[in-house]
C-alpha cells in the first residue's frame, strides 16, 4: 500500500511543540536575502489560506469605509480623553455622534 504524502502544512502539524518552535525559529531567523517572491501556487494556496481565516478587521454591518474628516484639536483632545476614561475608540463615538444628530434631525 502507498504512503499518502503529508503536505507540509500537516508536517509541520504533526511536529511536537519543541520541533514546532525549533522550526519557527529557523524560520524567523533567515535574513531578507533568502527571502523570494511566491511562485503561483504558493499564492493561490496563500489566497486560499487568508479566506479561510479571514484575516483583518471583523466586519460589521455592511463594513466600514475610511473618511478624512478635518476637527478642531481642542475637540479632538476631549474626544480623545472621553474616549480613553469610557473605554471607547475615537471611530465609536464619532459613529455614535452622528447617529444622535440623525435621530433629532429626523
Amino acid at each position: 500500500m502507498k504512503k499518502k504524502r503529508l503536505t507540509e502544512t500537516e508536517r509541520f502539524l504533526a511536529l511536537t511543540d519543541a520541533q514546532k518552535d525549533a522550526e519557527v525559529a529557523r524560520l524567523v531567523a533567515l535574513p531578507p536575502s533568502a527571502w523570494k517572491p511566491l511562485n503561483e501556487a504558493r499564492r493561490k494556496q496563500w489566497t486560499r489560506l487568508k479566506r479561510k481565516m479571514r484575516m483583518g478587521r471583523p466586519v460589521v454591518g455592511a463594513g466600514a469605509k475610511q473618511i478624512a474628516v478635518t476637527v478642531e484639536r481642542e475637540l479632538l483632545k476631549r474626544v480623545d480623553r472621553f474616549a480613553k476614561t469610557h473605554k471607547m475608540k475615537r471611530s465609536q463615538i464619532i459613529a455614535q455622534g452622528m447617529e444622535l444628530v440623525m435621530k433629532r434631525a429626523g
